[in-house]
């Protein structure tokens, strides 16, 4: 099962709703398409310059950064971007190619520059409303929980589509949580996700995080190398609903999972809290401040980094490792079936454990499609009272007294029916390997046999 998420742009969104602003330095034209020439292109080089020397947090990296821009701006490279949003990605481009930070990001946006504006505004009534801009952008999108369910088995989905500001989010957050309070394991859906705030991160992980003696867990420790200083993120003491510190957890990633999406998989998986299940991450571990250049053009700048109490590092370049390496489009599928198999391990009530195995033969099927030879499937054609197997090329079909419905084989002798999920056929033979009944299967138990006619 695949997700299609948010594109890098949508990243840079998410990022801006994260970083915070500096101090603006002119006011923002009102015209968005206006033209720039050789002195607006020199002014914001020049200002992204100062800002990467002053505050870039890989310290020794900005000089390269610096030198390049400077390079490219003497060379002519941008001479002929007399397009703002062009120039913009061209800078996108150069910044990330010298510095190797994935997490630099720069685009023309007059609209976004005047809201982060007004929320750093010295003027209250402008910064509530810019705020509330915010809140409500968030809102829109239900604050990044896009699905939440539990399925089969008792396990608990929740589908991230970002980290939204706890802030605005934290109600939500909370009930997406007591939702899945009473699954026997959990799937948080990090493919695709690009990111968004760490208050977030610092909320989701406390739910599975069990509490040391102090009452708390250190999480991760930001270092901001410009000035030295230091933050620590550690576990939420007390959560409105019941932690989830003893469940299965499964964090599903790919290759555009990015940022603080990465942050709550490596954090889980350094402290053995989650199986991580996909493709390796995208490698964005800085975080950032969000900065206006020249009033238009907004940029994201890396300026601090996490490490990481129990591995004393972080992701930044490498990514986060999954523990089960698929393609993205099975994370889902394999996390649920090795979720089923622990579910079934333990002891269970009949119900449950019939539906997780209902679910995980399914399941198998499809990670390991189920290959029976040409003879096997021939020896099951026949009618059977009402209902008739039928052979065509190469696949068996159920039909009853309507429709006919290809099957698809679980096992020798046992197959799903597709396009019918809570229905299932099984054959039986006698001790001479004759088959001489069908047995259709409910998803809630019942059995109806049906004997050879013909």
């Amino acid at each position: 099962m695949s997700k299609n998420k948010m594109s890098v742009g949508c990243l840079a969104g998410l990022l801006f709703l994260a970083a915070q602003i500096s101090r603006s330095q002119t006011q923002p034209v009102p015209d968005k398409n206006w033209p720039i020439d050789s002195k607006t292109r020199t002014a914001v080089i020049e200002s992204i310059n100062d800002l990467v020397m002053k505050r870039y947090v890989i310290r020794d990296i900005a000089p390269r950064v610096k030198d390049f821009l400077n390079a490219e701006l003497k060379n002519g490279a941008y001479d002929k971007l007399d397009d703002p949003r062009q120039f913009a990605e061209a800078l996108w481009a150069d910044l990330s190619e010298s510095s190797g930070d994935r997490h630099f990001y720069i685009e023309f946006n007059p609209e976004r520059a005047t809201l982060e504006m007004a929320r750093q505004s010295q003027v209250d009534e402008d910064a509530k409303k810019a705020n509330q801009t915010l809140a409500e952008k968030d809102r829109l999108s239900n604050f990044g929980f896009k699905k939440l369910e539990i399925i089969k088995g008792n396990v608990g989905y929740l589908d991230l589509e970002y980290f939204s500001n706890p802030e605005f989010a934290g109600e939500t957050a909370v009930a997406a949580m007591n939702f899945l309070a009473h699954a026997d394991a959990v799937i948080i859906d990090l493919r695709g996700t690009p990111g968004g705030k760490s208050g977030m991160v610092q909320m989701l992980s406390s739910y599975f995080v069990k509490s040391s003696k102090r009452g708390r867990t250190l999480l991760s420790t930001l270092e901001q190398p410009y000035d030295g200083s230091v933050e620590q993120s550690w576990t939420i003491p007390y959560l409105p609903g019941p932690r989830m510190d003893d469940r299965d957890l499964y964090i599903l990633t790919d290759e555009d999972t990015a940022s603080a999406a990465e942050s709550f998989a490596y954090m889980m998986k350094a402290l053995q809290r989650a199986t991580i299940v996909g493709k390796t991450t995208r490698g964005s571990a800085h975080n950032v401040d969000f900065e206006v250049i020249q009033g238009n053009f907004v940029m994201h700048l890396p300026v601090r980094r996490p490490v990481n109490p129990i591995t004393g590092t972080n992701w930044e370049g490498t990514g986060v490792e999954p523990h089960i390496a698929v393609p993205g489009e099975q994370a889902l599928d394999k996390a649920y079936a090795m979720a089923l198999e622990k579910i079934l391990e333990k002891n269970l009530n009949e119900d449950q454990k019939f539906q997780a195995a209902w679910e995980l033969d399914a399941i198998k099927a499809k990670l390991e499609p189920v290959k029976l030879d040409e003879k096997i499937l021939k020896k099951y054609i026949g009618r059977y009272g009402e209902r008739k197997i039928t052979y065509e090329k190469g696949e068996l079909y159920y039909q009853r007294t309507g429709p006919k419905f290809k099957l698809i084989p679980l096992k020798e002798a046992f197959f799903a029916v597709e396009g019918m999920d809570y229905f299932r056929v099984k054959m039986v033979t006698d001790e001479s390997g004759n088959v001489i009944e069908l047995v259709g299967l409910y998803d809630d138990g019942r059995r109806d046999p049906s004997k050879r006619t013909k």
